[in-house]
């Protein structure tokens, strides 16, 4: 499957920087490289339980890196979701299984910009 950066997309099984294996979720793709694709997770709000709501950073400080993202023509979601900025995952792109859609240039240039504040603060 082809993507490009700042592709919404499906994948079947990654693995989380200390180590542990997830399988089931969606990311955002935030590099390209040859056999390794770099994403940071898509939350959708209303997918896990009600409580997960309020990890939007416009709702809980507890969460600063979390950046909402509406559904729009382009990124095809379904649901008022969010985009957890403070958190990479590198993924081998035979685990994409589907691209959902896309977020815009500013959007992708925004979480980025989260990220390295993350990276800051973390120090």
């Amino acid at each position: 499957m082809h993507c490009e950066i700042g592709d919404i997309v499906f994948a079947d099984r990654y693995e989380y920087q200390d180590g542990t294996e997830g399988k089931y979720h969606n990311f955002v793709i935030m590099d390209i490289e040859r056999d390794e694709i770099t994403v940071v997770p898509l939350e959708y709000f209303g997918f896990t339980i009600s409580s997960q709501i309020e990890k939007n950073n416009t709702i809980n400080k507890n969460y600063p890196y979390n950046e909402p993202i509406s559904p729009d023509e382009n990124n095809r979601l379904k649901k008022e979701s969010h985009v957890k900025c403070d958190e990479l995952i590198v993924i081998k792109p035979k685990h994409v299984i589907m691209k959902w859609g896309n977020v815009t240039k500013e959007q992708y240039e925004k979480f980025v910009k989260l990220f390295e504040k993350s990276l800051m603060i973390r120090g």
